[in-house]
């Protein structure tokens, strides 16, 4: 399990209300679904740059392309 730690945002007042008045109303804590944002954006961020990497890929074609092996030994990884 996670450890729970406190850190400081500073955000719009507007969006704070937002979230506020959504949460009382939903019955979810605050924590909880700042919690849940952050992790959604990180994986829509992540798959984005996934994304980009294979239209790249399509694009360039195997000219752009590793093969996973050579790269895996490269980074010092053994198969």
């Amino acid at each position: 399990m996670s450890k729970v730690v406190a850190f400081t945002v500073k955000i719009e007042d507007n969006k704070r209300d937002l979230m506020r008045e959504f949460c009382g109303k939903s019955g979810i804590k605050m924590q909880k679904f700042l919690g849940n944002a952050i992790q959604h954006e990180v994986e829509r961020e992540t798959m984005k740059e996934d994304l980009m990497i294979y239209e790249d890929y399509i694009q360039h074609g195997k000219k752009t392309a590793y093969d996973y092996k050579d790269f895996a030994r490269k980074m010092g990884y053994k198969l």
